[in-house]
């Protein structure tokens, strides 16, 4: 019997999913399923799933497509692979995404999608997984080829040259929001943890603790990059003591974009501030492409 190739090492899983863009002449949505199984069961993503051993992830991506919201579509293109190591609960799972353009049409959910459904750009849920970066990636580069008119024709050939062009028009107009997580418990390389401290450096609750425990921070060190996290104090007295910490940690940013900062909801825990007291002190960090800023912060400001 022929002897095959095997290896000790584990092997990634490889996903792909489809993002999908819906157009009736007026409005542009994107698709998406609500999950029927765990992790996430009842939390909506984009319509994907695992590839299999016989498929490439673009027909993955076709297939799975069909088989959860009835949907066909001939032409996609690829906008981006996700690696980071921990962004799938079940397993190392790599995702292949990929994106398309469609005449809005029904859907149902099938298969492990327990429904379909359409939403307009201003009005998508909190998504599972990294899902929410997915889309904003999406959002993102396709604004940058639409402005450079980069689109290809084939990727949106179903539609007449006056709906082409309000495609790129609308997606032009997108603004991509960069949202942090609510809950991080994990960081991907080159991503920073900004954190609510106290001048002294003591660490000893909240999103300090866990910037102590898992990503570097250093027990008498309130200020600054430590590991990968940076502190911003916020124990020392009202919200005018703050800004300055926040200004410097704007700085910062600029000065590194080699770093993705993932900020956390600084000053409204321990501390006692609330959302709309805090949120005005990063107006300046919402433009920079590197800092990630919680959802609550963005609504607020």
């Amino acid at each position: 019997m022929e002897q095959g190739y095997t290896y000790k090492y584990p092997h990634p899983a490889v996903t792909a999913d489809c993002v999908v863009f819906g157009f009736d002449g007026k409005e542009l949505k994107i698709l998406l399923i609500e999950r029927g199984n765990d992790p996430y069961k009842g939390c909506w993503a984009f319509p994907g799933g695992f590839m299999n051993i016989d498929e490439t992830t673009e027909q993955c991506a076709i297939r799975e497509l069909k088989e959860e919201t009835g949907l066909d579509i001939a032409n996609i293109e690829q906008l981006y692979t996700f690696t980071e190591v921990n962004r799938d609960p079940r397993e190392r799972v790599i995702t292949v995404a990929y994106y398309g353009f469609v005449k809005l049409a029904e859907v149902k959910g099938s298969d492990d999608a327990a429904r379909a459904q359409w939403f307009a750009l201003n009005d998508i849920p909190r998504l599972a997984f990294d899902h929410d970066k997915i889309l904003s990636m999406a959002i993102q580069i396709l604004r940058n080829k639409a402005i450079a008119k980069q689109i290809s024709d084939s990727i949106v050939k179903d539609f007449t040259k006056t709906e082409q062009q309000k495609i790129l028009d609308m997606i032009s107009e997108q603004k991509s929001e960069r949202i942090a997580p609510d809950f991080i418990r994990s960081l991907g390389e080159n991503e920073i943890f900004v954190f609510g401290s106290n001048l002294a450096g003591a660490h000893g609750g909240g999103a300090a603790r866990i910037a102590m425990d898992k990503f570097g921070a250093v027990w008498g060190q309130g200020v600054g990059l430590q590991g990968q996290s940076y502190a911003i104090p916020t124990m020392q007295g009202g919200v005018e003591t703050i800004k300055p910490y926040v200004d410097e940690f704007i700085e910062f940013a600029k000065a590194h974009p080699e770093y993705k900062f993932l900020v956390t909801r600084i000053g409204c825990g321990i501390a006692g501030f609330t959302d709309d007291e805090i949120a005005p002190l990063f107006r300046n960090a919402r433009q920079l492409e590197n800092v990630w800023l919680p959802e609550s912060f963005i609504k607020n400001m």
